[in-house]
């Protein structure tokens, strides 16, 4: 009697088929490949400093590497080789510069082609020689915007989780982002991902075995019975991971935080203690500031938007108050959280200071002013 293993692991071969699926896969990549031209751009920030790093990937890597390093032979992979660089337009032999070389045959490479690295002095001069020389090699052209990662992608480097994971981290400003982005392009999301699919199709296979079986061989009565808790299980882990009130995206985008209240509250001076600068102005005059201000602040290795906003009363000053008013009560609703700031001056001596009192001030803060996303 064959066990409902052997039915499932048939009907996962037969349905999925994932070898024949990886080999379309890679058909298709290496398709894409051959017919990609070489791209090769500034792999460091464009700014004056001592060490840049020029990045060459495509089929003509080598070509780049042996016309410019003047190699005969191609040297060890991944060994870097001090090398004078020199101008492949020219048989005389005029120096660009020195640096160190670096060559990654494909498949073991960041694209998985064929790259080569230049390592070179970061004057503005010295990289724009070794650019232009590599652009007079046939085949070559300047890389788009996430180019060479949209290769690494598309030769089955890493999976769009990982991609993700590569642009938070090179965007990242604080200690938290730099973590979650890191363990993003490691994979953790990937492997998760990975195991819910893993599941699905281990249910589907048991419920299609269980159909095309069932009544000819001896199979498990209760296997349905077992495929509903399982799937039961994973909808539970599904919400559970989606129900995290968005703490990944606060993370990298930052939380928003709302400094609101009546004119002359303090507002503009909380927000510059908080930021340690000037960033708003501050003065006595009410209505001094009549627009949203908004700066982030590194709290602990958390991201964290605050957002000056115009005082707000029942009797603006003129129309540019009003509309300054207008958006302050906008920034209030997007915000993750609102900071609101009383003048004890303006409160009845006799009320304490309580959630009703709070409340009150709110209301007063958001009544009367025409917003077009108005939230109770």
């Amino acid at each position: 009697m064959l066990t409902m293993a052997t039915y499932s692991m048939s009907i996962l071969k037969k349905k999925f088929q994932p070898q024949k699926i990886l080999s379309g896969m890679r058909a298709m990549v290496t398709s894409f490949a051959a017919t990609e031209s070489t791209i090769y751009a500034l792999a460091t920030g464009g700014v004056r400093c001592a060490l840049a790093v020029i990045r060459v990937s495509g089929a003509s890597s080598s070509t780049v590497l042996q016309q410019i390093g003047r190699f005969k032979d191609l040297p060890e992979p991944r060994k870097a080789i001090y090398r004078k660089l020199y101008d492949p337009t020219t048989k005389e032999k005029v120096v660009l510069d020195h640096g160190i070389l670096l060559w990654f045959p494909g498949p073991r490479s960041y694209t998985g082609e064929d790259s080569c690295e230049f390592h070179v002095h970061g004057g503005p001069a010295v990289i724009s020689s070794i650019m232009k020389s590599i652009a007079t090699i046939s085949g070559c052209r300047m890389a788009e915007p996430g180019e060479f990662t949209k290769r690494a992608f598309l030769n089955g480097k890493m999976d769009l989780t990982e991609v993700d994971g590569v642009a938070d981290l090179i965007s990242a400003e604080t200690e938290m982002q730099r973590i979650q982005a890191l363990n993003q392009m490691n994979g953790s999301l990937g492997k998760l991902y990975e195991s819910w699919r893993d599941r699905i199709a281990k249910c589907l296979a048991n419920a299609e075995a269980y159909i095309d079986f069932g009544e000819d061989e001896n199979i498990e009565h209760d296997i349905l019975k077992t495929t509903e808790i399982e799937l039961r299980d994973l909808l539970i882990d599904m919400r559970f991971h989606l129900s995290d009130k968005r703490k990944g995206e606060r993370l990298r985008n930052g939380v928003h935080i709302a400094i609101c209240g009546q004119p002359n509250s303090g507002k503009s001076t909380l927000l510059n203690f908080l930021c340690k600068r000037d960033a708003a102005i501050v003065s006595q005059v009410p209505g001094t500031t009549r627009d949203v201000i908004e700066t982030t602040v590194n709290f602990n290795g958390y991201p964290v938007v605050i957002a000056d906003t115009a005082g707000i009363r029942s009797t603006p000053g003129d129309l540019i108050e009003l509309e300054g008013m207008r958006r302050a009560v906008m920034q209030a609703l997007k915000a993750d959280l609102i900071i609101l700031l009383i003048d004890p001056t303006t409160v009845c001596p006799t009320r304490k200071l309580n959630e009703n009192l709070i409340s009150d001030e709110i209301k007063k803060i958001f009544s009367g002013v025409s917003t077009t996303n108005r939230k109770d």
